[in-house]
């Protein structure tokens, strides 16, 4: 029979401590630029020794970066405090924080390849809300339901549902939202597409009593119940036709192409420009954030005579101000070495478009650079890049793969839906249905069911073929 006994001994053991300096420099990783000045603005209002600095300053950043063991101007008591404050605190010895190697030349290839950019879509509505609303509650308002518009313009969130989101009540959304709806671009905040088409016929003055309820009736043109209709409107079958070629020409959505979609996104936090043969990858300098720590205003006080509390919340902010700078550089320097590769494997998207987007994952990233598929994920879900071919989320280039004939690495599942948006788009007199659409598919070499076919009709927002059978009579 065992015996059981408890027996003290010493073990030892490598672990990651989590400390608050290390969850702050992790989570620097997953906002985007945007999102990162705004946190930065709240830490300079907690900490006196910190500055943001403006583009036109970079040189001063460059010439006040200070040695790790720069203590200019202690005393050696508080030198000792200073070195108590950081002993046994991981959250500064970060290079091996994001699993690659960082030295300080990097530093400066990151401010080097950083260049200005347009305004964007959001920056142009916040100017008009500036300019036309005055009350600052109102704008407080205006800005929350700008997180709320989609990529395509709408604004899609039920009123109810905002009011209760933002503890505001209803009225005063609907007075802030009937502004916004008349800024640029036309139809902004539309909240249906029947609200944007009435918007856009009553700018060209079509908007008539019979066009207004043919709108309202959209499903009855969908199904093609045409006679139905004519007895809603009031007009004849010749006039319901004649405006259903009118609303043929106004646009289904606020933003409704690759250019204007590239404007609605936030400024990217990465640029990719062509350069004679090769793709140039550079960090966006407008939103990039740069911060220093005030040094000499550090070393002035720490020659005043101040209490013991008073010398610990001074160092304490020292060291924590060191940290922000350090983990803001391998931030900018993880970011730039992801998008690199990412460009490098989408070479032939940016040279040919999206038929040629390259299948990849998170973990095809991450064994290449040899860093954690986690940091990865943290940088692709919010940041955003722009090419010659518009601006895209990170995450955008990441797809599954689908096996082809022709195609040893396989095809993307975006370039498969693609080539279903085209079929679809030219198919003529002959409507194809999912089955014919995963035969023609087949027949080009991509093994594609059925079911895959339709999931990704319905996710492009496209009709049935029965459906489309019945819009193509009615167009007839």
């Amino acid at each position: 029979m065992a015996k059981i006994s408890l027996i003290q001994g010493l073990k030892q053991s490598q672990k990651i401590a989590l400390t608050p300096q290390l969850l702050k420099a992790i989570k620097f990783l997953e906002l985007n630029n945007i999102e990162l000045n705004n946190y930065l603005d709240e830490e300079i209002l907690e900490n006196p020794l910190i500055k943001k600095l403006e583009n036109d300053d970079v040189n001063y950043l460059v010439e006040d970066n200070f040695s790790e063991d720069s203590n200019v101007g202690l005393s050696d008591n508080d030198s000792n405090l200073l070195q108590k404050s950081n002993e046994g605190n991981p959250a500064f010895e970060t290079n091996n924080l994001y699993d690659f190697s960082y030295s300080s030349n990097d530093s400066n290839n990151i401010l080097e390849d950083t260049i200005p950019f347009e305004q964007s879509i959001y920056e142009i509505i916040s100017e008009q809300v500036n300019i036309f609303i005055n009350n600052k509650y109102e704008k407080l308002i205006a800005f929350a339901l700008m997180e709320y518009v989609e990529p395509n313009g709408y604004l899609k969130v039920p009123i109810e549902e905002l009011a209760a989101d933002l503890n505001i009540e209803s009225l005063k959304i609907e007075k802030v939202l009937s502004i916004l709806k008349s800024f640029e671009p036309l139809g902004i905040f539309s909240q249906n597409l029947e609200e944007f088409l009435k918007i856009q016929l009553k700018m060209e003055n079509k908007l008539t009593a019979p066009m207004n309820i043919l709108i309202d009736n959209l499903s009855k043109l969908l199904s093609g119940s045409i006679s139905s209709l004519e007895n809603d409107c009031g007009v004849e079958r010749k006039e319901i036709l004649s405006m259903v070629e009118i609303i043929k020409k106004c646009h289904s959505a606020p933003i409704d192409n690759v250019e204007d979609l590239s404007l609605n996104l936030s400024p990217p936090d990465i640029i990719v420009q062509r350069e004679k043969k090769s793709w140039n990858v550079t960090l966006n300098e407008e939103t990039l954030p740069k911060i220093i720590v005030l040094r000499n205003y550090w070393e002035e006080l720490s020659k005043k005579k101040l209490s013991k509390d008073d010398k610990k919340y001074l160092a304490s902010n020292f060291l924590a101000g060191k940290g922000i700078v350090k983990a803001l550089e391998q931030r900018a320097a993880t970011i730039l070495k992801v998008a690199k590769m990412i460009v490098e494997k989408q070479v032939n998207f940016l040279e040919k478009g999206i038929m040629h987007l390259h299948p990849m994952t998170l973990k095809d990233i991450a064994e290449e650079l040899n860093i954690h598929e986690s940091t990865v994920s943290r940088i692709t879900n919010s940041k955003t890049i722009s090419t010659p071919r518009g601006a895209f989320e990170l995450k955008f280039f990441f797809s599954t793969s689908l096996s082809s004939n022709s195609n040893l690495n396989g095809l993307s599942s975006k370039s498969v839906k693609e080539k279903i948006f085209r079929l679809i788009n030219n198919e003529g007199s002959t409507i194809l249905s999912d089955d014919k659409l995963s035969n023609i598919l087949n027949e080009q070499g991509i093994n594609v069911a059925r079911r895959t076919v339709a999931k990704y009709r319905e996710e492009l927002t496209l009709p049935p073929s029965h459906q489309r059978k019945r819009l193509k009579r009615l167009a007839l």
